[in-house]
């Protein structure tokens, strides 16, 4: 104990510090009658925050429900006191981490016992309405009588906003499933492909995920299922089961019980090493991880997560809705047709700014100047990309705690053909090195970046909640747009650049008068996230698409909802209108592009290819030819008459998210997650110069007058001319 520490929290006396660290302390104390348990006390700056307490209680209310048979049960709480804090059963034991460490491998019947109890864990915290989505040894404590699943840290109500591509994802790398990789929804599903990673870490003290660099266990989680290692043939094929890429094939904690019914495990449990401890002795591991100040080498800021394919999911993976499992607050509804107008769900927080509060927003030191793009001449090799995890807030019991992923590309390798060959591009030089055009700083992550069809205004959309517009030439800030409750995924300007639309995570879409600052018409209708807006040409109408699987069409004038289109099997990623109008684009996780005529409201084509999931999708000037970049690394481009691909464009190490064609057609200019813009000739395919940039880059824009791309980094947005 510390001299500042109090001697009582509640009604429950400290009697030992077991960690600190940026969002509170954590003790060990005692109730009244003498019994053990775990203190988590909120640092005073949080406490302050009144949007904090509520979402405190909120998230420890629903944690407190899983119960205690298999889990670290939550026994108290008090949001209102100065400070919250939260207390927890004191669970002696070491971790599963530790065990294995010290004992090595835990070996049948004790493994089947270890199995089950987990899922039994899992069960209840499903049932509850939570997933847990750091499911690992660390957190996991092994008692006399069965495992014991702790830290609800970034435990999140099923139904409630998860933060997703684009800004953060939450767990621990090596454990984590294909789907948390990029910030996607995660279900019930994830937490069993975590089990199936704990249990062969069980079964054999390694992680076959875990090896190497951070880049290459990234790559082994998403590609195709390691071998687990020497193990009993039916732990090993149910961790083969929990492996699947496929969330809805995976056994539910229900199904993997009924693997066991028929062993007898009487007396399994516990192993060897753990049967000869003394059940009353100190703990040898905590009931709980302490509050901590991420490591050092883990301390990056946050950047959107990383370029590699989430694998497809089901449409239908995501858990049934039923009274029963329904946290005290809804945050997000199921899926389903809407009941009355959306509610916006609470924003987010740790380590993220939250829903816009009349305090004042801090005001960020000037952003250290970045190096101009470079621009290098197409090569045949690929680039080879370097993850690094930056751990940038741990929060409280119930809350979150988020990791930002960061994708940057290092040099080629040299084939001959590099910037060191004496080579020039085929089609471009490459241009004099020079500084950005503006720098904008946005205040908080960013979600999504536009530039106006005139080059002379950008805007941004954050996780603030609110859009900020900016004047290029000046770099003053016009306008900053609040309304949206949660975060903003998607901008767009109309073709004038006097409107512009946002679409966000609180399931609306909203069209502002930028001079005013002035929200014109709020569109209520989609049930799920609105992950891409885009405009009409003529500015009458505005295309919409999210998670609820449609595309809708909007009167901008009115707010009117004029259409809503269904096909997708999918969340719809990306919208795009081509120049004349008669046209409008989807892209899905499904893995098509489909058109659809906007007067009718029906489809006309369904463009299939080797495509994941379209990010962004453009339309050349004559309509001929669509183009998208997706997830999965990859541009492709279809001829929209034939509905035959033309072409697929494969170099960048990292996901494409935003795509533009030049004035006249010929060229094709993709920026993506590696940090990299590249131009392509759409006649062959080909990739004829590269553009090294500073942050991975989120719009581009191109015209008669030229092109420039728009990169974002920590909250920053930074336009560059490519010419």
């Amino acid at each position: 104990m510390h001299p500042s520490d109090p001697p009582r929290v509640g009604g429950y006396r400290l009697t030992a510090r077991l960690g600190s660290g940026g969002m509170g302390k954590v003790y060990l104390a005692r109730t009244p009658s003498g019994r053990q348990v775990v203190i988590k006390v909120i640092r005073s700056e949080h406490a302050d925050d009144l949007e904090f307490r509520t979402r405190f209680a909120r998230e420890a209310e629903i944690a407190r429900r899983v119960g205690g048979f298999h889990t670290a049960q939550v026994v108290d709480a008090d949001p209102d006191a100065d400070p919250p804090w939260i207390a927890t059963a004191h669970i002696p034991g070491p971790t599963l981490d530790e065990a294995v460490r010290d004992h090595g491998p835990i070996a049948p019947p004790a493994l089947h016992v270890l199995a089950a109890g987990l899922a039994e864990g899992l069960r209840a915290v499903h049932a509850c309405g939570l997933v847990h989505r750091d499911l690992k040894p660390g957190n996991i404590i092994l008692t006399h009588d069965g495992p014991r699943i702790i830290d609800f840290g970034i435990a999140r109500p099923l139904d409630a906003s998860s933060v997703t591509a684009q800004g953060a994802v939450f767990g621990t790398l090596p454990y984590m499933s294909p789907e948390q990789t990029d910030g996607s929804h995660v279900d019930p599903p994830s937490d069993v492909f975590s089990l199936g990673t704990v249990l062969a870490y069980a079964a054999t003290g390694t992680n076959p995920f875990s090896r190497g660099t951070m880049a290459e266990t990234l790559l082994r989680i998403i590609g195709p299922a390691p071998d687990p290692g020497d193990m009993a043939a039916d732990v090993r094929a149910l961790i083969a089961d929990c492996w699947l890429h496929d969330p809805a094939l995976r056994p539910t904690p229900e199904q993997i019980l009924g693997r066991f019914e028929a062993l007898d495990l009487q007396g399994a449990w516990p192993p060897p090493h753990l049967a000869a401890a003394d059940p009353s002795g100190p703990p040898s591991g905590p009931s709980a991880p302490p509050f901590s100040d991420p490591p050092a080498s883990h301390a990056q800021g946050s950047r959107p997560p990383g370029s590699d394919p989430r694998f497809p999911h089901s449409p239908d993976s995501r858990p049934p809705h039923s009274p029963a499992s329904d946290p005290p607050v809804q945050w997000r509804p199921p899926q389903g047709p809407p009941q009355g107008p959306p509610q916006g769900p609470p924003p987010r927080t740790a380590g993220f700014a939250a829903q816009p509060s009349p305090r004042p927003r801090p005001v960020a030191p000037p952003p250290t100047p970045a190096p101009a793009p470079v621009r290098r001449p197409a090569t045949t090799g690929r680039a080879v990309g370097q993850w690094i995890v930056g751990f940038v807030a741990v929060a409280t019991v119930g809350i979150l705690v988020v990791a930002g992923f960061v994708w940057l590309s290092s040099p080629d390798e040299s084939d001959g053909t590099g910037p060191d060959s004496g080579q020039e591009s085929d089609t471009l030089a490459a241009p004099d090195t020079s500084s950005a055009l503006g720098t904008f700083d946005h205040g908080s992550s960013i979600e999504a970046v536009a530039i106006s069809p005139d080059g002379t205004r950008l805007a941004t959309g954050g996780t603030d909640g609110t859009a900020r517009v900016w004047d290029v030439g000046s770099g003053d800030e016009i306008a900053t747009l609040e309304g949206h409750t949660d975060w903003i995924r998607s901008v767009d300007f109309n073709s004038d650049g006097t409107l512009l639309a946002t679409g966000g995570d609180d399931r609306t879409a909203r069209i502002w008068d930028i001079e005013s600052g002035e929200s014109t018409a709020t569109l209520e209708g989609h049930t799920d996230w609105v992950r891409s807006v885009d405009f009409h040409p003529n500015g009458t109408t505005l295309a919409t698409g999210g998670d609820d699987r449609t595309v809708r069409l909007w009167d901008v004038e009115d707010g009117d909802e004029t259409a809503s289109m269904e096909g997708h099997t999918d969340w719809i990623r990306a919208v795009a209108f081509n120049a004349d109008g008669s046209v409008v684009a989807s892209g899905g996780d499904d893995g098509t592009v489909r058109l659809w005529d906007p007067r009718e409201g029906e489809p006309t084509a369904t463009l299939e290819g080797s495509i994941g999931s379209p990010l962004d999708i453009a339309f050349s000037p004559d309509g001929g030819t669509v183009a998208a970049g997706s997830l999965d690394l990859s541009g492709h481009l279809w001829d929209t008459g034939s509905g035959d691909e033309i072409a697929s464009l494969e170099g960048h190490t990292g996901r494409i998210r935003s795509i533009a064609f030049g004035h006249d057609g010929t060229t094709l200019f993709t920026g993506g997650d590696d940090g990299t813009t590249r131009v392509w000739d759409t006649a062959t395919g080909e990739e004829v110069s590269t553009v090294d940039m500073e942050g991975y880059v989120a719009a581009v824009h191109s015209d008669q007058d030229g092109t420039s791309a728009a990169t974002a980094d920590d909250g920053t947005v930074r336009l560059w001319s490519l010419d």
